[in-house]
């Protein structure tokens, strides 16, 4: 089974670089059977990157504003269906790229794709450095995306 973890976000952009820190660090730990990619974009960028894998994993942090920052979202593609909409492809997001994806190529489209997504605090000033309730919170995040993948 072909399986990827794509860590998304802009790493420059404080907890909104979760994603890639996520991604960073299972990387270094060469998981076996699972490819790992970063992408600080997201929208069509991610469609050409997930064609092709049966399983993927999508790491991204997430403003619900409902709970503390750190926690963690498991989220799967159909959640988000009501954020598919019609747009330019210089606006589209990650679901509706999934959406476009399953229409135009569903047999090369992944059978399963879950969203890790983590609860972010800031997500507009500039820094590599998460805040500290974020970064605290990164052993867990981990560890619940590595049960993911046994």
């Amino acid at each position: 089974m072909r399986i990827l973890v794509v860590g998304v976000g802009n790493p420059i952009l404080s907890d909104d670089g979760v994603g890639i820190h996520v991604a960073r660090i299972l990387r270094d730990r060469h998981l076996k059977g699972v490819e790992v990619e970063e992408l600080p974009a997201s929208g069509l960028e991610l469609l050409d990157m997930v064609l092709g894998y049966e399983r993927v994993i999508i790491v991204d942090a997430i403003q619900t504003k409902s709970v503390e920052a750190g926690t963690l979202h498991r989220l799967k593609e159909e959640d988000f269906e009501r954020t598919i909409h019609g747009s330019s492809p210089h606006g589209i997001n990650i679901a509706t790229a999934l959406a476009l994806g399953r229409k135009l190529v569903p047999e090369k489209m992944p059978k399963e794709v879950l969203f890790f997504a983590v609860e972010a605090d800031d997500v507009v000033n500039v820094s590599e450095n998460l805040t500290p309730k974020v970064a605290d919170a990164l052993p867990e995040i981990l560890k619940a995306i590595e049960q993911e993948l046994r």
